[in-house]
């Protein structure tokens, strides 16, 4: 525990990280050969990209969401502050904890850096043009009853609309009719009927942050315009562009490491895509005719390259993939003349009550092997009668194979095909003894009902249904119970490009 009550759980006990991610994490050699681990000395000259007409649009965009940014957005165009950028889908209700443990970590970083007198200007990217409809509109929040066999309660919309940019889709109207009837509050009005799901994640942030920092929406028309020149520079590049992610993937392979995207077999990576007039995606299959820079959308692969020609980031805070990403990149930004920020990993944050935070303290259990389940946990450490079961059972295990045995010492001048019979008798028993003292002991733990309670409570809110909380439980629900201490303990407890997770306790 810290002394702000926070557990602290290693990255390399964290599961699903990537296996560059944690090298380049530790600064080995064979995964910084690809990306670099690097200060900034300072910070870039990021106005020098910076159109009249695209400050203007942030500032006019982020009005409608009840956002002034005018001040912000002036002293990023004149270059005159260190700029830090991340971003993620608009999901219903805003989204994973994740997506909020992103922008906490870059209001950290602000806060510590204007304390040293760094002005800092904070870009949170809305991926409007992200076709992942069913992520979008999907939201799990925590389950009311801790009786019920499943830990989270989730909200689907039925009818999924594929290939298209999710920013200005309205959000379902069952969706938000589900979400305020299991919360039991009024209609907000970022889920007014008919609202986009760019809109209402727009509205939302607006409301739960208090904080300066610039909501970019990756299909504001002026950004596209100002991205132009770099579409050009990516059609004209094209087949070198191929070439580089093959020799690239080629090499993350060799070291050790798999590329984070793969085109499928026989096909070429996946650049930019042209948005017809109802929102869907066309894939640019090879060097063509460009469509308008309005109608011209990026892959994976591509809008990283895009924040970084247009916004001109000195830190782009991404989560494992995104890290991995810019390794399988890397080479575009000098082939393209875009400059490379530098990356860091995004702050990694679970919540949980105090209460709950406590538990580990009472039962001596180290953070990491919550994400092993409640009856891992729980066989650690034993409650009385474990040992003497297990005793027994060994005992009576090893009595019972020796009188097998001697059986078989016995007959065996007598029948030849005993000797089969005996071993695969003794094969049954040490299944079976095993089988029994495994449940023998599962039953100790749930007699011992408070420290059973206890962790299961523990695991299902930081492992919930045997996921990592921050990637499928949504912020929101812990906002509506904690308010802006939720927010103010996310940032002040944010560990950015750091090798732990922090449990913060609310």
């Amino acid at each position: 525990m810290t002394e702000a009550g926070c557990l602290r759980i290693p990255l390399a006990a964290y599961p699903g990280f990537n296996r560059f991610t944690l090298d380049w994490m530790a600064g080995d050699p064979n995964a910084t050969q690809f990306l670099e681990r690097r200060r900034p000395a300072g910070w870039t000259a990021a106005g020098s990209a910076a159109s009249p007409e695209l400050a203007t649009a942030l500032i006019e965009s982020n009005r409608r969401w009840g956002r002034n940014v005018e001040d912000e957005v002036a002293r990023w165009s004149r270059g005159e502050t260190f700029t830090v950028i991340a971003g993620q889908q608009v999901g219903f209700a805003g989204g994973p904890i994740y997506t909020l443990a992103k922008l906490a970590g870059m209001l950290k970083l602000k806060r510590d850096n204007e304390a040293r007198g760094i002005p800092t200007t904070v870009f949170f990217w809305l991926a409007t043009e992200d076709h992942d409809f069913a992520e979008v509109a999907t939201l799990s929040l925590p389950k009311r009853d801790p009786k019920q066999q499943l830990d989270l309660t989730t909200f689907r919309a039925r009818h999924r609309m594929g290939k298209m940019a999710v920013g200005a889709l309205p959000v379902p109207e069952e969706l938000t009719l589900a979400l305020i009837e299991f919360l039991d509050i009024p209609r907000p009005s970022w889920l007014r009927e008919g609202i986009t799901f760019r809109d209402s994640f727009a509205e939302l942030i607006t409301s739960a942050v208090d904080g300066k920092f610039i909501l970019v929406d990756a299909l504001l028309p002026e950004l596209r315009r100002a991205g132009a020149p770099l579409f050009d520079d990516i059609l004209t590049n094209w087949e070198r562009i191929q070439r580089a992610l093959d020799t690239r993937a080629e090499e993350l392979t060799k070291a050790g490491y798999a590329p984070q995207v793969l085109p499928r077999p026989g096909e070429a990576h996946t650049l930019l895509f042209d948005l017809d007039e109802h929102g869907r995606r066309h894939l640019l299959e090879s060097p063509q005719t460009l469509p308008p820079p309005e109608r011209t959308s990026t892959s994976a692969l591509t809008r990283p390259l895009l924040q970084d020609f247009v916004l001109r980031p000195d830190v782009f805070v991404g989560g494992p993939s995104e890290v991995a990403y810019y390794a399988q990149i890397a080479p575009l930004h000098e082939m393209l003349n875009v400059p490379m920020p530098r990356v860091a990993l995004r702050a990694h944050e679970l919540l949980a009550p105090k209460r709950l935070a406590r538990t580990v303290e009472r039962y001596d259990i180290k953070p990491e092997e919550i994400f092993a389940g409640t009856d891992a946990v729980l066989a650690t450490r034993e409650p009385a009668g474990v040992a003497e079961v297990k005793a027994i059972a060994e005992k009576a295990k090893r009595a019972l194979a020796a009188d097998i045995t001697r059986i078989g010492e016995i007959a065996l001048p007598a029948e030849h095909a005993l000797a089969r019979a005996i071993n695969k008798s003794i094969g049954h028993i040490e299944y079976h003894f095993a089988k029994l003292t495994e449940r023998a002991i599962r039953g100790l733990a749930r007699k011992d009902r408070e420290r059973y309670a206890a962790v299961r409570e523990l695991v299902a809110t930081l492992v919930p249904d045997g996921a990592l909380q921050d990637r499928v439980t949504g912020w929101f629900g812990y906002w509506q119970q904690y308010g802006s201490h939720l927010i103010e303990s996310m940032i002040a407890n944010a560990e950015q490009d750091e090798d732990v997770c922090k449990v913060v306790s609310l």
